[in-house]
Formats: structure tokens, C-alpha cells, sequence
């Protein structure tokens, strides 16, 4: 199992290479940078935790149209978030869809952000099963999202699981495409070997080849799984 967990990274690391997330919008740059070993400070666990309620059922580039927005209109910071109004909010994030839910499911966030003062210095001391705990408690915040915040914003070890990991896992064999969120997520944190870095790394590459090759009608031809996936010759 652990064997072809790792050796499915090693060659979707070979097709795409460094994926260098989760990426930081730059209001100077219009656009999002990657490889810049985020999150540096708490500015960018905060914007990163924005960022995973804000890619709930869209594509990434309508997240980083929200989230410049939120920084033009210097919205963009815990406390003044906090006291916004909601259209203030819902009208910067349009573009990321669904925006009066992701609004409210942001200020039940930040509800919960405010317990502690606003800092995730002391959130940083709850330990992982605890916190993920308390992540799941929030109202609009689900297994997936709750996850990307550990990982990526707070380099928890904890493996994130997205319809891109069910459907290329399914058609490789690995898992059942109606295994449960739990049941994919300890099969992956029991077959990864390495740490933070090597499971931020490997859900990257996972999203780019089920965004771009392994798609719900697969580029079959495109695929540097090919050589291992059984699924292949059904779609040619």
C-alpha cells in the first residue's frame, strides 16, 4: 500500500514538478505567487484559511479574484473582517460563487477566531485532534476545508482529501470512488511516508492532474499513470 501511494507521487511529480502551494494573492502582481514557502507569517495563515472556505465547488482562479478584492478594499485582516458588514464582504467575494453562504460560513470563522484574540499563536499549542475538533464544529466548515487550514495554514500533518483524490484514486483501484472522506484520508495518511511538506506537495500534484488530465471525461493520452491504471483502456 505504502509502496504505491509513494511511487503514484514520484510520477505525478515527474509530470508536473514543484508545485510550491498554497499561493498568496499579490495585490501588486494581480495574481496569485506560488513557491514563495507560505505561509511566512500569520497574514498568510489568515488569508490561506479565507482562501480554502472560498474554493468550496469553484475553480481557483475566481478564489484569487475574492481575495485580491478583499485586499484592495483592505478587508482582508481578522479584526476588520470582524466588523464588516456582510455585503461588504459578499460584494468582494462575487466572483468565488455561492457568496452569501462563504460569507457567513467567513464570519462563523471568525467567530471562532475571535476566542482566540485573533492570533493563531495560541492556536498553534492545541493539538491537532483537538483542533480539527474544533474546525469541524464550525458552522459551513467541512472536512475538506477544515483540513487544507491545517495543513497548508497551520503545517498540521493531516492529508486533504477532494473529489480530484476520490476520482483518480478510484479509476487507479486504490480506493472506492464511495469511500467515505474519513476512510480515503486514513488510507492516504497511512500509506504517505514523509511529513507536512511531502502531503502538501502530493495533494498539489493531485489537484493539477485531476484538473488538467484526469478530468470527468480523462485525457487518457496525456496521462503519466497510464502505464499503471486500470481505467485506462476503458476510456480508449
Amino acid at each position: 500500500m505504502a509502496e504505491d501511494l509513494n511511487s503514484i507521487y514520484k510520477l505525478l511529480r515527474k509530470a508536473y514538478g514543484k508545485q510550491g502551494w498554497w499561493p498568496i494573492a499579490d495585490l501588486s502582481a494581480g495574481k496569485s505567487e506560488y513557491g514563495i514557502n507560505a505561509p511566512r507569517n500569520e497574514s498568510d495563515i489568515f488569508e490561506i484559511a479565507i482562501g480554502a472556505i472560498l474554493t468550496q465547488n469553484v475553480a481557483w482562479v475566481n478564489v484569487e479574484k475574492a481575495l485580491l478584492s478583499l485586499k484592495k478594499k483592505r478587508l482582508l485582516d481578522p479584526s476588520k473582517m470582524y466588523k464588516a458588514k456582510h455585503d461588504d464582504i459578499a460584494q468582494c467575494i462575487v466572483p468565488s460563487g455561492y457568496y452569501n453562504q462563504k460569507t457567513k460560513k467567513i464570519k462563523n470563522f471568525l467567530s471562532w477566531f475571535n476566542n482566540y484574540g485573533f492570533s493563531f499563536e495560541p492556536v498553534m499549542s492545541v493539538k491537532t485532534a483537538a483542533l480539527r475538533r474544533e474546525l469541524l464544529d464550525i458552522n459551513g466548515i467541512g472536512p475538506e476545508t477544515a483540513d487544507s487550514i491545517l495543513l497548508y495554514g497551520l503545517r498540521r500533518k493531516i492529508f486533504v482529501v477532494d473529489a480530484y483524490t476520490k476520482r483518480i484514486y478510484s479509476r487507479l483501484g486504490v480506493v472506492n470512488i464511495n469511500d467515505s472522506y474519513e476512510v480515503v484520508r486514513d488510507y492516504f495518511q497511512k500509506g504517505t511516508s514523509g511529513g507536512v511538506a511531502k502531503y502538501n506537495e502530493y495533494h498539489a500534484l493531485i489537484v493539477v492532474h485531476g484538473k488538467d488530465v484526469c478530468k470527468s471525461k480523462p485525457l487518457c493520452s496525456s496521462c503519466c499513470l497510464g502505464s499503471i491504471c486500470p481505467s485506462f483502456k476503458s476510456f480508449n
